[in-house]
C-alpha cells in the first residue's frame, strides 16, 4: 500500500492553559498542518503554538469551552480529514499514517480512532457503547482488547481522526456542552447520520490525561461542576428530561452524602469534586 499523504490532514488543537503540554503535542508531527484555537489562556500557551511551523493560531477572547473552540478550528479547515486531538495527547506521523490507511479500508467511517495508551505505556480502554445505551454494564472493563479494527458507538474524543464533512454535515459539537460528553454526543451524531465509527487498534497514541492544566481544589470543583452540568445535559437530550430528573435524584443524596463527610474529615480535593458534580447536575437541571 502507497504511503498515505499526511497533508490531507489538518491536526485541531483547542488549548487552555495548556503551556506544559502542547509543545510535546505539536512536535510529534513537526510541521503538520495545524490550527490550533486558544480559549483565552493566561500562560505562554500561545506564544508556544505561534513558534511551530505550519501551525496557525486563533485566539477566541475568551473561554468557549472545547465545543466552541473546536467549531471555530473547523471553520478553518480545508483538508479532507481533521485530526482532533487534546494538547495532552501525541500522535506521530507513523501512527497518522496507519490511521490514515485504515480509512482507506473503510471508506464509509466518519471517524477513524488509535488505540490510547498513557504516560506510563499501559492500554485504556477508549471504546464503549454509546452512553445513554450502557445501563446496566459493569463500570470496569472486562472484555479483551480488540486484535484489530472494530466499529463503536462511542470513542474518546482525545484523539480523533474525522471526516471533514462529516462534522460540517452534522453541525460541529453542540457548543450547550461546555466541556465533557461533547464527545460522547458527538460520536453519537455522527453514528445517526450513518457512518461507522471505526477504532484502529494497530495505530496508537500517546494521552496523558489530566495535565494540561496546574491541578487545585478550585480547579476540581469546576471540572466536576461543568462534568456533573454537561452529564445532566446529555441526559435530557437523549433520554428525556423526565429521565433526567429521576436519575439525577436518585444519585445526588450520595453524591451529598460523601461531600460532607470528606468536608468533614479533611479529604478537600475529593470533597470539592463531589460539591462540583452536585451542583453542575442540579444547575443543569433547572436551566
Amino acid at each position: 500500500m502507497p504511503e498515505p499523504d499526511l497533508t490531507t490532514v489538518t491536526r485541531l488543537i483547542v488549548t487552555y492553559n495548556s503551556s506544559r503540554v502542547i509543545a510535546d503535542c505539536l512536535n510529534t508531527i513537526p510541521g503538520q498542518p495545524t490550527v490550533v484555537v486558544d480559549n483565552d489562556s493566561q500562560d505562554p500557551s500561545v506564544e508556544i503554538c505561534r513558534q511551530s511551523k505550519n501551525t496557525r493560531v486563533i485566539e477566541t477572547g475568551a473561554n468557549l469551552g472545547f465545543g466552541g473552540g473546536a467549531n471555530r478550528g473547523v471553520a478553518e479547515i480545508r483538508t479532507p480529514w481533521t485530526l482532533i486531538i487534546n494538547p495532552d495527547a501525541m500522535l506521530d506521523a507513523d501512527n497518522l499514517a496507519r490511521l490514515l490507511n485504515c480509512a482507506k479500508q473503510y471508506p464509509e467511517a466518519g471517524v477513524i480512532a488509535p488505540g490510547i495508551v498513557d504516560g506510563d505505556g499501559n492500554a485504556e480502554c477508549t471504546h464503549d457503547k454509546a452512553l445513554h445505551r450502557r445501563k446496566g454494564m459493569l463500570r470496569k472493563r472486562t472484555d479483551p482488547a480488540p486484535e484489530g479494527a472494530i466499529c463503536a458507538e462511542f470513542i474518546s474524543g482525545a484523539v480523533l481522526l474525522v471526516r471533514t464533512d462529516v462534522i460540517r454535515k452534522i453541525g460541529g459539537f453542540d457548543e450547550t456542552f461546555f466541556l465533557f460528553y461533547e464527545d460522547d454526543d458527538f460520536c453519537w451524531r455522527i453514528a445517526e447520520a450513518g457512518y461507522p465509527l471505526v477504532l484502529e487498534p494497530a495505530a496508537h497514541a500517546i494521552h496523558l490525561g489530566g495535565t494540561s492544566t496546574i491541578p487545585s481544589a478550585r480547579i476540581a470543583f469546576r471540572r466536576d461542576y461543568h462534568m456533573g452540568r454537561s452529564l445532566t445535559l446529555y441526559r435530557k437530550k437523549h433520554l428525556g428530561p423526565g429521565t433526567a430528573v429521576i436519575l439525577t435524584l436518585s444519585e445526588a443524596p450520595k453524591l451529598l452524602g460523601k461531600a460532607v463527610l470528606r468536608s468533614l474529615t479533611g479529604g478537600w480535593s475529593k470533597a470539592a469534586r463531589d460539591w462540583g458534580r452536585l451542583s453542575g447536575m442540579i444547575s443543569r437541571l433547572i436551566s
